[in-house]
């Protein structure tokens, strides 16, 4: 593990932006790997609440995301034919709560999508209005209003301009406050890592959340097997993109200073923390023409490999021991 040695402890520059704390704060150096520029960067973790910080935000940081980088990529909105828009409402219905003969016998023989897992609990309808943040160009958003979500909306500060997707999906390039309008559910997919001031969003998003509105933050955590076994090898540090890698406890803090509660905390990790964690101790970059996201035949990983890495990603989520979880959240 790269560290840094400081005696300072008290230095601003070792100010946990999560509990203020400044005492035996421990310094690390991480590179960037996605891209693979392997540009190193100053972390710090809290001695006291765990959080996983950078200790100073990149001036340029529209040089780590480039037009390539992954959620900018805007995927065409392909008409859907009314039997198959049938089909998906109905099964969006059953996984919403609204059981019938069709819709359970449907959704056993076309297992809904990934994320639906993620949107349960939430008291959603069809026409509950849903707001993700950081959607980058609004894949999710498209998929869900394929599925039959008819109010969606999303912001992103880092895309190069508006995005009118139809149907009434809009990405609109601002942050939360650039919004004059209250949701059902707002969300954000991996993006709260990304937020320079993580209180001050979260108080953005109280503002913008109905009364009896629900927030879903899916975020990387610190305090989790990978981190502790890859260290400066584990993919979900993402430096220098990720600003904040929470645990618990940080996330905790914050919900409180935020005036929110934490309602359900649920684990979703999978086998990426691993495939990427191992790529990354091999010094093969995420986007490299060899790595498991490119290239099924040149990766280092066999196909058994991938499903011993999958069960034990499952295990860990059962230990709560996974790098990922979903935070649910309310006023």
């Amino acid at each position: 593990m790269k560290t840094l040695d400081t005696t300072d402890v008290n230095s601003p520059m070792n100010i946990c932006g999560i509990c203020q704390n400044t005492s035996g704060n421990k310094n690390y150096v991480f590179r960037e790997m996605m891209l693979g520029t392997r540009d190193e960067f100053e972390y710090f973790a809290c001695a006291n609440c765990g959080c996983l910080q950078i200790t100073n935000i990149p001036e340029d940081m529209a040089r780590y995301y480039p037009d390539t980088y992954y959620s900018l990529q805007s995927q065409k909105n392909k008409k859907t034919s009314p039997l198959k828009k049938f089909l998906k409402k109905q099964r969006l219905q059953y996984c919403l709560g609204k059981s019938n003969f069709i819709n359970k016998i449907l959704t056993k023989i076309y297992k809904p999508p990934q994320y639906f897992e993620w949107l349960k609990g939430l008291n959603l309808t069809t026409t509950s209005k849903i707001l993700d943040v950081g959607c980058g160009s609004g894949d999710l958003l498209l998929s869900m209003h394929k599925e039959g979500f008819t109010n969606l909306t999303g912001v992103d500060p880092f895309i190069a301009q508006n995005i009118h997707h139809g149907n009434n999906v809009t990405i609109h390039k601002c942050d939360i406050a650039g919004l004059q309008s209250q949701f059902d559910c707002i969300m954000m997919h991996h993006s709260f890592e990304h937020a320079a001031n993580p209180l001050a969003l979260l108080a953005q998003i109280k503002e913008a959340l109905a009364d009896n509105g629900r927030i879903l933050l899916r975020i990387p955590l610190c305090d989790s097997y990978a981190w502790r076994t890859y260290g400066e090898h584990w993919v979900q540090l993402d430096a220098p993109r990720h600003f904040f890698l929470h645990t618990q406890k940080s996330m905790s803090l914050l919900a409180d200073k935020a005036g929110l509660r934490i309602t359900k905390i649920v684990y979703d990790s999978n086998e990426f923390q691993f495939l990427g964690s191992e790529q990354y101790k091999q010094d093969i970059p995420l986007n490299a023409s060899r790595s498991f996201t490119n290239s099924p035949e040149k990766n280092i990983f066999t196909k058994e490999k991938i499903i011993e890495y999958r069960e034990l990603a499952k295990k860990l989520n059962n230990e709560h021991n996974g790098d990922q979880a979903c935070f649910y959240l309310s006023k």
